[in-house]
């Protein structure tokens, strides 16, 4: 029972992020929440920084939409497998808007306690998007 409650915070996640709301976002999250990704130079750590962060994703792509194509759950822990869509319409790290539209895969693994998210660790393909915004020749000779 605890796998499938913490399967629908997951959902509740998502649905915060397709609704570009950050409020409802971290509501779900633990005060302690922290996360970490291979796109961000320190963790994220606490709802304010949560909300700015995705704050910063939605201003950059407006119309940013995640599909999770699975979600596996284990114990205290949820794995969501998606695909993200969206238009480069503002900064994004730095990068000017490009107003191309891109298509990337990720990951994300949650871990909860008490009814909220403690952790995330978040993985995508941040590769693909440079290419995709033009700005990044990875891969390329």
């Amino acid at each position: 029972m605890a796998e499938q409650e913490n399967v629908r915070i997951e959902r509740e996640l998502w649905d915060a992020w397709n609704a570009h709301d950050p409020e409802r976002y971290t509501k779900i999250l633990d005060e302690k929440w922290m996360a970490e990704s291979d796109t961000v130079p320190t963790p994220i750590v606490g709802r304010d920084a949560a909300r700015e962060f995705m704050k910063m994703y939605v201003s950059a792509f407006p119309d940013l939409h995640f599909h999770v194509d699975q979600t596996l759950a284990s114990g205290e822990f949820v794995v969501s497998r998606y695909t993200a869509t969206g238009t480069h319409r503002g900064i994004l790290m730095g990068i000017p808007a490009t107003n191309r539209s891109a298509t990337i895969h990720g990951c994300s693994v949650g871990q909860m306690s008490n009814e909220k998210i403690v952790r995330n660790w978040i993985y995508w393909d941040s590769g693909s998007l440079l290419r995709q915004l033009g700005v990044g020749q990875l891969g390329t000779d």
